[in-house]
């Protein structure tokens, strides 16, 4: 797979020769091969190649068994024993096998080989080594090299380890000049090259292992797994530092057998700072895929348990909860005691209430009167609460979540626990702001996907939250529904029972309330209105007091998207009458003042204020069709002709409610389909809910 990082502008390889071409070595270090000139060299001429590629896991445990054996020879010299070594059966059983290019080998061995220390040659024969393997990945390139290195390395131990019983293996070691590297065994520079877990080639081999876990990770799409771009990007610049550590450590090695010079201290250092950090980096990287690879297996899990086979309630919620098929345990509302999921929920349907902590008292005692309902029916249902809260919580959240949880008699969830099945909780049951209400079976089948706005419209009316229940409510006429609750008018059920003509009204400018209340007592002084066309008003948002209630209207609006998206979910929303009479009001919810004609609870119409008012004024116009027509029929007649004539469509602004939502809908001021626009919020560093 090909990175995309490029070569920054201006860099080629002769500067950086010409940069320190008068500087001593001793002073040239690390820091003089900054990460951008670096990389400037790399692309000047190599790209990611796969054309040529290896079984890179084998060659890491060939490598791995190679310097584990080698070190393990090291550890008898060490205790002035240098008889044969015991291996173990698992030593002994390894049988991995790898076909090298060996001619390849032989020519980066040939390069590893007999240089002067420095870092300056170390970087010229890590580019050198780069043209040797440019038909392989970079990670190939980083894995071959290290083998070479190991295969150099591991020879010298195992002629050394034969020497002693063997005449061909002592004069080959006497021939590489074995014996010299036993004086050196001691030294703190070579433990910092090789003989130690932290060691150069150590976090070299570590590198490379980061470098094949994050090549397997690409085989997933970035947009599953969104920290592989950024990963994948690092390897080509952490393939060089690995390379050129190798080189340095054999330039060191060579001192060694050949008595020379050795490599700065202060270089030594700087490299093993260098891969410290290379190893740290990506270490973060691989943190962060592992959690997000975590999350695509089990939102996969996610989807086939509940989607496709029916899996138990006590294994998916668990899963939903903290990822595994077990969890935290919940804390029962009635006696506040933990208990197991499998105890309280084993067997049960399960209402899952899925909330921020901002969920509404409306909701909490909505969902209230449910519970007792299912308690008091003895059905075999459990509510559970699971609390989205941020990670980074403050203390107020806890006495927040401390006291929603004290008002609710069901199950919830503890306060610490991660919600593991967060993206399968966005994606699949669409969480946004609002609560969401889902309704499982002891199969963890989906029953209802988001019942809150059932509960909202319908309240223990909904249960047992099937699809027919929610059909044969959505039957009655919606003023019933989503009107009717609203008011304190004592004589309305009795005018809905005689059928009368009612007019519901309500709005935000107290001065169209007014103007209408007033028009009103007009018509009903006139002798036509008395003799047959009499009609009642009833007032939507006052509380019990005869107040306006702002809290009381905004339950009304909710309750007015609920019953729409219910109905558009079940039954469509470009072909009911009664979804585009609910969207035509709701579009009016920023009026001055908006009109329901109903007879009875059977509704008529729904009229914008201003249209409303100057159908009240031209009442002259019309008046006489009352001896031809009922009044609502004339009502309704006039009201079309001047809508024609001032046609306006309407702006609808969608809440932030969870679940599926209509992405069609007609205008319900005209046949034509509503225009669907799009918003994007980032919600990065800040709350989901």
């Amino acid at each position: 797979m090909a990175t995309t990082l490029k070569a920054p502008t201006g860099a080629a390889p002769s500067l950086l020769h010409s940069k320190h071409a008068s500087t001593h070595k001793e002073e040239v270090g690390t820091k003089h091969f900054p990460d951008e000139l670096v990389t400037g060299h790399i692309y000047a001429k190599h790209r990611d190649d796969d054309s040529t590629k290896i079984d890179l896991p084998s060659y890491i445990s060939v490598i791995e068994n190679i310097i584990t054996t080698a070190d393990q020879i090291i550890d008898t010299v060490h205790r002035g024993i240098d008889g044969r070594l015991v291996h173990s059966d698992a030593t002994l059983a390894f049988n991995v096998v790898i076909e090298p290019p060996l001619c390849t080998l032989h020519r980066i061995s040939s390069e590893l080989s007999c240089k002067a220390p420095g870092i300056e040659k170390a970087h010229e024969t890590t580019l050198e080594i780069f043209e040797i393997l440019a038909n392989y990945p970079w990670e190939a390139k980083a894995a071959l090299t290290l083998i070479a290195f190991a295969a150099d390395y591991g020879d010298l131990w195992h002629l050394h380890h034969y020497s002693h019983a063997d005449p061909l293996a002592k004069s080959l070691a006497i021939i590489k000049r074995v014996a010299t590297l036993k004086k050196h065994l001691d030294s703190l520079r070579y433990r910092q090259v090789l003989l130690n877990p932290k060691s150069l080639i150590q976090s070299c081999l570590q590198a490379i292992k980061y470098m094949d876990e994050i090549r397997e990770f690409s085989k997933y799409d970035v947009k599953e797994l969104s920290e592989l771009p950024a990963a994948l990007r690092q390897i080509p610049l952490v393939t060089y530092w690995v390379i050129h550590t190798i080189v340095a450590s054999r330039i060191e090695l060579s001192s060694y057998l050949s008595e020379t010079e050795n490599q700065p201290q202060r270089y030594l250092n700087d490299l093993s700072e260098k891969m410290a950090r290379v190893l740290d980096v990506l270490e973060k990287h691989l943190e962060i895929l592992r959690e997000q690879h975590e999350e695509v297996d089990l939102y996969r899990w996610l989807v086939d348990h509940i989607e496709h086979y029916r899996t138990d309630i006590t294994l998916v919620v668990p899963k939903l909860l903290s990822g595994k098929t077990e969890t935290k345990p919940l804390i029962d509302g009635s006696t506040l005691r933990e208990v197991g999921v499998y105890e309280s929920l084993s067997g049960k349907n399960v209402i899952l209430v899925i909330s921020g902590l901002d969920i509404s008292e409306d909701d909490i005692k909505a969902i209230h009167n449910v519970y007792d309902e299912l308690k008091s029916r003895g059905t075999n249902y459990e509510i559970v609460w699971i609390p989205i809260i941020l990670e980074s919580n403050h203390e107020d959240d806890h006495k927040k979540y401390e006291y929603l949880r004290s008002r609710m008699k069901w199950y919830s969830i503890q306060f610490t626990t991660k919600i593991s099945g967060m993206r399968y909780l966005e994606e699949k049951w669409q969480l946004r702001e609002d609560p969401l209400v889902v309704v499982l079976s002891p199969q963890s089948e989906v029953v209802f996907m988001n019942a809150i706005h059932l509960i909202r419209v319908w309240g223990t009316e909904a249960i047992d939250f099937k699809e027919d229940r929610a059909k044969f409510l959505l039957r009655k006429n919606w003023p019933d529904s989503t009107l009717v609750k609203f008011t304190h008018q004592p004589r309305l059920q009795s005018w809905i029972k005689q059928e009368k003509s009612i007019l519901f009204y309500g709005g935000k400018e107290p001065m169209w309330i007014q103007q209408f209340e007033e028009r009103v007592e007009i018509l009903k002084s006139d002798p036509l209105i008395r003799d047959g066309g009499s009609f009642e008003i009833v007032r939507i948002g006052k509380n019990a007091k005869g107040e306006d209630d702002p809290a009381l209207m905004a339950r009304f609006w909710k309750i007015q998207w609920g019953y729409f998206i219910v109905k558009s979910q079940l039954i469509g929303s470009s072909a009911s009458e009664t979804t585009e009479d609910i969207l035509r009001l709701i579009s009016y919810q920023n009026e001055d003042g908006w009109v329901v004609l109903s007879v009875g609870s059977a509704p008529v119409l729904v009229g914008r204020g201003i249209l409303i008012l100057k159908l009240l004024e031209e009442f002259p116009k019309w008046k006489q069709s009352l001896r031809l027509k009922a009044f609502p029929d004339a009502f309704r007649d006039y009201f079309n002709e001047l809508a024609l004539k001032s046609h306006q469509c309407d702006r609808v602004i969608l809440p932030g409610f969870s679940g599926y939502i209509p992405m069609i809908v007609n205008c319900p001021e005209c046949p034509r389909f509503m225009e669907t626009g799009i918003s994007f919020k980032c919600c990065h560093g800040g709350a989901h809910m």
